[in-house]
This record gives structure tokens, C-alpha cells and sequence, in this order.
């Protein structure tokens, strides 16, 4: 008997049962027992619906899956135009203060001419 808990089968309330259904935890016995690939079940429906179950968890995890990658990637292009707007403030202010910062001073030249000051 499963889980040490002495009960009888729904089906045949004369018989002892063997274990408890995975679905709906029903007692069944050795005659009406259906095994599945998940488990062991009272009756086939029990055992569709939760293959039906298994099969939507999946398809939801899936999902969450490629959520999870919309948003990393969102966040990542996020901090890429922080970054950039970051160096195009300091290369305007290097260009302006005439503090040279050898990388950004040429794009902050570029910038201060093509804004015409």
C-alpha cells in the first residue's frame, strides 16, 4: 500500500488497495490500476487529464522561457543606450571645457562641429 495508509479501492470496496491515484488521490487496486508515464492512475481519464496537465505546464514553462529572454535582452539594449548617451555627455563636455580625454575628445570635436560651436 502507498504511503503505509490501509484503504480500499474505490472501484471495489471489497478489495484492498495498492496505491492512490496521482490525480485525484482516489485508492485504487491491482484491476484498476492505470500506469502512465507519470505515475499510476484509478481510471484513463484521471490519467489524460493529467497527461493534459503535464502537457500545458510544459507549454507554460516554455513560455516563461522566452519571456525571461524578451526581458534580459530589453534590459541589456537599455543599459547599451545609457551607455552610449553617458559617452556622448562626456565627450560634450570634454569638447566644451577643453579637458582632453583621448578617446572621447575626437567625438566631442566631431559633435561640437557638427552643432556648429
Amino acid at each position: 500500500m502507498a504511503k503505509g495508509v490501509e484503504s480500499v479501492c474505490v472501484n471495489h470496496p471489497g478489495v484492498e488497495a495498492i496505491g492512490h491515484c496521482k490525480q485525484c488521490n482516489k485508492p485504487f487496486c491491482s484491476a484498476c490500476r492505470v500506469q502512465g508515464p507519470t505515475g499510476n492512475f484509478c481510471s484513463q481519464g484521471c490519467k489524460e487529464k493529467h497527461e493534459a496537465f503535464v502537457q500545458r505546464a510544459q507549454q507554460h514553462e516554455d513560455k516563461r522561457g522566452r519571456l525571461v529572454m524578451a526581458s534580459t535582452t530589453k534590459r541589456w539594449v537599455k543599459r547599451a543606450v545609457i551607455l552610449v548617451i553617458v559617452l556622448i555627455l562626456l565627450s560634450l563636455a570634454s569638447a566644451f571645457t577643453n579637458y582632453n580625454i583621448p578617446i572621447l575628445s575626437d567625438i566631442g570635436w566631431w559633435i561640437r562641429n557638427l552643432i556648429g560651436k
